[in-house]
């Protein structure tokens, strides 16, 4: 068989089958139209970043975290760990740092040991010994 006579039946098969190519090409056109319109509506909406610093094991959940600063006992012994850092920062502290004392409450994370802080990708903190 030689490429005229292949060309030949393949100009006669799209005349036998021409609606339904048409039908066809309209679908995917439409198609890709949707999925594009799609995507270009939803490109401009940011997914927000939501961050829970007590999902360590071992940190206080707030409920505990009030039961304990509302009981009797004095305040310097309620401690959570011997370092800490800031959810916003990159370095941890001792707990008697004074740095350390300047992090708000709402935004500190407690670790047991430098070990647990530097594994959770903390620095020591230069200012603090």
């Amino acid at each position: 068989m030689d490429y005229k006579s292949r060309y030949l039946d393949l100009i006669e098969w799209g005349r036998e089958y021409e609606k339904n190519i048409i039908i066809g090409l309209a679908l995917a056109l439409g198609f890709l139209i949707g999925l594009g319109s799609g995507l270009l509506t939803n490109s401009n909406q940011v997914s927000p970043i939501i961050i829970d610093k007590n999902i360590k094991v071992g940190l206080s959940t707030p409920e505990n975290y009030e039961a304990s600063r509302n009981s009797n006992v004095p305040k310097k012994t309620v401690v959570f760990g011997n370092f800490m850092a800031s959810i916003n920062g990159k370095a941890y502290y001792p707990a008697n740092c004074e740095a350390a004392k300047r992090i708000k409450e709402e935004n500190r994370i407690w670790f047991r040991s430098k070990e647990e802080a530097e594994a959770d990708g903390y620095k020591p903190a230069q200012n603090c010994p």
